[in-house]
């Protein structure tokens, strides 16, 4: 038989069977169009928003007494990142509830979503502070596992995907022309954006890291949608975009794992597109040789970025090299010899010291489900015996390696979980682009590979960095996965009908009030995360300014919208200490801030000191047991110890 025929099957009659809890029927899909397009409109803002946004206040605006200041801060952007995706989750709930129907999940995906979403509730439920807890898996976990799934139920028509990817690439031009301003001083504006780092541009974003764990997967996606475009016009449009804009900006950046995650990816998809060509070169000459641009494509990609690394002394502006840069080697490039040096004790010797102190203490207790979301900062020192070597007194809330850190806050069966998720995907999809290159669609087959090396750059970045927990990041990789499970979970690989699913009346009860309930709850939760940012942020300008009434207020008032969070609690005990000597009021703002935050050393140190002050020397004692419990091998510890060497 050759490959377009289609062997007639005898038709089946009707097997009566008995009620189940849920009935299988053929698509069509549960969504309408008036549904999708109002799901993409958000989207689009999403997109435009998250990357783009920073916040400035004039005197006195939106609140009395507020201070003149621009802000670039990631928490900001993870509040706009909720209350978009909590609405699109909302829509997209509310509209299966009311069809009464949803995609039937393949099992092996079901099971991994399960362990993984399974993990999160359970670590939450038993983890110490389970409000942080609970917030950090929303915001991390639970709301982008959804906005993935709601994305999936979309009827992804050409125009459709075109709407979706090209907004989110939109997105990410527009935030890397604004880091080219930042560079090149093409305008005044940029320049007066607050910058972490003023010698290395990031656009409105954080820092730089964080803008090229969120530009870095933008590349091979653009690349993939090259192939699918069918305007010339827009498809040589595209590739100007990705070599004079996105490459130049992610050059820039200086993140070496990003460089390395998007080199790897496009070197595994050029292998995978190979393998493609070589299993239909019998079969077809015509589709291998058609197939014959996508591995080439990626190729170039791969190579085009060290190109434009060891280049950039002909492209960059003329800015004084660092002294540490020997004199004509950019620092690009001396940044992309340092791939290797891993071990090097001010780069990676340090995240080594995280990742091990991590693994040995995930081995050695909660282990299943682990301490909870967000709970590595409040247990960091507990087990820091190499990181408190190199960290001094830096709290670490990130250990800067998403699967280590999931470990140990989820545990084994929330890693399991996550791992399973993203590889069944990249599986799937592998044997989805199989299909499309024996089919000869070449650009169906390009959009494939452009989302799987996409999601294959996110993941490679989890090894370095933290781009679960990036809001720009975050962003793209569950929309990445939610577009990949929509084309994917609307294939027939094996041949049988798709299926739909027709919930029973309490699952579908459950499916409506979860969207009911999720629109208001995360449009609540951003509204009080938005407002404990800015009072914290206002409250150490005044500090800062020395108007110690106002900062005092303003912290108070960001611990109101948000009391699971521990930054404006020390800010509180010190004005309490310092300013208004009010010793009884301070010590029981110590013991709320060490009850939601069991691992801060400032508020330790503060309890020991004022109960010496006070000549309550037994409590004192006391309190030093509780911080040596909390960082038994760091030198704050230490230098408390001598204050009872008679006790020891």
């Amino acid at each position: 038989m050759f490959a377009g025929e289609l062997k007639k099957q005898p038709k089946e009659e009707p097997v009566d069977e008995p009620e189940k809890t849920q009935e299988h029927e053929p698509l069509p899909l549960p969504l309408s169009a008036w549904v999708e397009w109002p799901m993409l409109l958000l989207c689009l803002s999403m997109f435009l928003i998250v990357p783009l946004y920073f916040i400035g206040f004039s005197q006195s605006e939106w609140r009395e007494g507020f201070i003149p200041v621009r802000t670039v801060n990631a928490e900001y952007k993870l509040v706009f990142w909720l209350g978009h995706a909590s609405i699109v989750v909302g829509l997209a709930f509310v509209a299966l509830h009311l069809k009464r129907r949803f995609l039937a999940l393949p099992r092996g995906l079901l099971i991994f979503l399960g362990l993984f979403l399974g993990s999160v509730l359970l670590s939450t439920v038993f983890a110490h502070n389970v409000q942080r807890a609970w917030v950090s898996s929303l915001l991390w976990h639970f709301v982008p596992v959804l906005f993935a799934l709601s994305l999936a139920h979309l009827n992804w028509t050409r125009k459709k995907i075109s709407f979706c990817l090209g907004s989110l690439l939109l997105g990410g031009l527009a935030s890397c022309l604004v880091l080219m301003d930042q560079h090149y001083r093409w305008t005044d504006w940029s320049w007066r954006l607050p910058m972490h780092t003023p010698s290395i541009p990031a656009g409105i974003i954080y820092n730089h890291i964080f803008a090229a764990e969120y530009h870095a997967p933008l590349l091979p996606l653009g690349l993939g949608l090259v192939f699918f475009l069918r305007s010339k016009p827009l498809k040589v449009a595209l590739v100007l975009c990705l070599v004079m804009v996105f490459l130049p900006s992610l050059a820039l950046s200086l993140a070496r794992g990003a460089w390395l995650s998007l080199i790897v990816a496009c070197v595994i998809a050029t292998a995978a597109s190979y393998l493609l060509a070589f299993a239909v070169r019998k079969r077809d000459s015509n589709n291998c040789f058609q197939i014959g641009f996508i591995p080439m494509a990626f190729l170039s990609l791969s190579v085009a970025l060290p190109v434009c690394i060891y280049t950039s002394t002909y492209w960059k502006k003329n800015v004084p090299r660092e002294e540490k840069s020997p004199p004509g080697i950019p620092t690009e490039s001396v940044e992309l010899k340092k791939i290797v040096e891993i071990t090097a004790p001010e780069k990676g010797g340090r995240r080594l010291g995280l990742w091990k102190d991590a693994l040995l203490a995930s081995l050695s207790s909660d282990f299943l489900l682990g301490k909870g979301t967000d709970h590595y900062e409040l247990h960091f020192h507990e087990s820091a015996k190499v990181s408190d070597q190199t960290t001094g007194a830096t709290l670490v809330r990130f250990a800067h390696n998403d699967y280590v850190q999931i470990l140990y806050e989820n545990g084994f069966i929330g890693l399991a979980g996550f791992l399973g998720i993203w590889g069944w995907t990249l599986r799937r999809g592998f044997l989805s682009c199989v299909a499309k290159a024996r089919k000869g669609e070449r650009g169906e087959l390009g959009l494939m590979m452009g989302l799987l090396a996409s999601t294959l750059v996110f993941l490679l970045e989890a090894f370095f960095e933290f781009p679960t927990r990036s809001p720009c990041a975050l962003m793209v990789g569950w929309t990445l996965l939610g577009l990949t499970w929509g084309l994917l979970l609307k294939e027939k690989p094996t041949g049988k009908p798709l299926n739909s699913v027709r919930p029973n009346p309490s699952l579908n009860l459950g499916i409506g009030a979860l969207g009911l309930f999720i629109i208001p709850c995360g449009c609540l939760l951003a509204k009080n995360l938005f407002w404990t940012n800015v009072y914290h942020v206002q409250g150490r300008v005044a500090g800062d300014a020395g108007d110690k009434d106002k900062s005092l207020r303003f912290h108070r008032m960001a611990i109101s919208f948000a009391p699971w969070e521990h930054h404006s609690r020390k800010f509180e005990c010190y004005y309490l200490l310092t300013h208004t000597k009010q010793i009884p009021d301070a010590i029981e703002a110590i013991e709320r801030t060490l009850e939601v935050h069991p691992g801060c050393l400032a508020a330790h140190q503060n309890k020991i000191a004022v109960f010496l002050n006070t000549g309550r020397r037994e409590d004192a004692w006391k309190a030093y047991l509780q911080m040596e419990k909390a960082a038994p091998y760091h030198h704050y510890t230490d230098l408390e110890s001598k204050k009872f060497i008679h006790r020891k």
